[in-house]
């Protein structure tokens, strides 16, 4: 059991009279743990602010150091988000209205504040200071994901290239702000193209970091070699050096030579199918365990594989395999292949849209709780 918050109250008042009475009023009403913390001056009230974390203040505007709004300002300025409350001999309503513009909580006058007008006010107003606290604290990272989105998205292709006699589309649905996710095409030395699914462990903006560092070293490992293995080998060493902490990626580049309809892969645990046109299917399997685990890892890569027309090479993360059903029952593999194949005379980037609505309705109501990631190279 975690224990009670105590709250901690700086009376700032040179009067000892009232820090006696007030001092009392809160011992006596107060519902929970707390300290009093009690100067006399408002540079000894400044000092404290500095070393201390304080929950509300309590102020009088008439001290030997400072007199009036003045006493305020300066309080304020050294501590804007601790909630203050003024307190002080003076009934006079222009002022008040100053300081609560100013950004006071409340305005007590002495002698007409009991023990329940004072703790509530000082209640309220450390309660207002949370809640805006917390609002602001929301707003600063709902930008921020917004931000990271917005650069995210750049990262992925706008659109797939067109290669004679192929039809390539992709999409990424994430599942909240950043996307652990990713695919891409790359431009190859030897003038194929880098097909790329990858799924990064976890959720959240670390994932997404990840996801931009690998896609990094691809595409600056591509402008270097056509070696689909050599390439996901050397992204693994990056992954796994000075890296505090832990993701691994599961996989898979596809190099495609659009002249010899020849695909050639290397994949550190991702699955790919392929589909011919009576949609018997074969299984694209991993080549090696996922990056960014073992920094000795070598990702071999397959012979070439030769496509013929009608087939269907697809692509997906877990996100859409491992989907579930409000009654517990996965999307699995075999629904979005059959799919595929029922689709299979449409264009590529249709079939994708058809296989997000189906998983949408089959997951409904509940939210979406993993990235989805597809992409579909048809032969034409």
């Amino acid at each position: 059991m975690s224990p009670i918050q105590r709250s901690r109250i700086l009376l700032v008042e040179d009067d000892p009279d009232d820090v006696w009475i007030l001092r009392n009023l809160l011992g006596d009403r107060w519902d929970g743990p707390f300290e009093l913390v009690h100067v006399e001056l408002l540079e000894d009230a400044l000092r404290c602010l500095e070393t201390s974390k304080i929950d509300a203040i309590l102020l009088d505007l008439s001290l030997p150091d400072s007199q009036g709004v003045e006493t305020f300002l300066r309080i304020y300025a050294q501590a804007p988000e601790a909630p203050i409350v003024i307190l002080t001999g003076l009934d006079d309503q222009a002022l008040a209205l100053r300081c609560v513009q100013a950004g006071a909580e409340d305005y007590l006058v002495k002698g007409q504040v009991d023990d329940e007008l004072l703790i509530r006010s000082l209640r309220y107003a450390m309660e207002r200071s949370r809640r805006r606290q917390a609002e602001q604290q929301l707003q600063t990272q709902t930008e921020e994901f917004r931000t990271a989105r917005e650069i995210q998205q750049k990262l992925f292709p706008s659109s797939a290239p067109k290669l004679a006699g192929f039809d390539l589309a992709g999409a990424l649905y994430p599942a909240s702000a950043t996307a652990g996710d990713y695919f891409d095409y790359i431009p190859m030395l030897d003038g194929c193209w880098g097909i790329v699914l990858g799924d990064v462990s976890g959720h959240g903006m670390g994932s997404a970091l990840v996801m931009a560092e690998v896609r990094a070293s691809l595409r600056a490992l591509a402008q270097i070699t056509s070696n689909v293995s050599e390439i996901l080998t050397r992204t693994n060493r990056t992954l796994t050096s000075e890296r505090q902490e832990f993701h691994f990626v599961t996989l898979t580049l596809a190099r495609l030579d659009p002249q010899t309809r020849q695909l050639r892969y290397a994949s550190a645990g991702q699955r790919a199918f392929l589909l011919d046109p009576a949609g018997r299917r074969s299984v694209l399997e991993s080549t090696s365990p996922p990056l960014g685990i073992d920094p000795d890892l070598t990702v071999p890569c397959t012979e070439d594989i030769l496509l013929a027309p009608g087939n269907i090479v697809a692509f997906f993360t877990d996100g859409l395999s491992e989907a579930e059903s409000p009654r517990g029952g996965r999307f699995g593999i075999e629904r979005p292949l059959e799919l595929i194949h029922q689709h299979r005379h449409w264009p590529a980037q249709k079939i994708i849209d058809q296989l997000y609505q189906q998983v949408s309705r089959f997951i409904a109501p509940q939210p979406q709780r993993d990235d989805i990631t597809i992409v579909l190279l048809k032969v034409l």
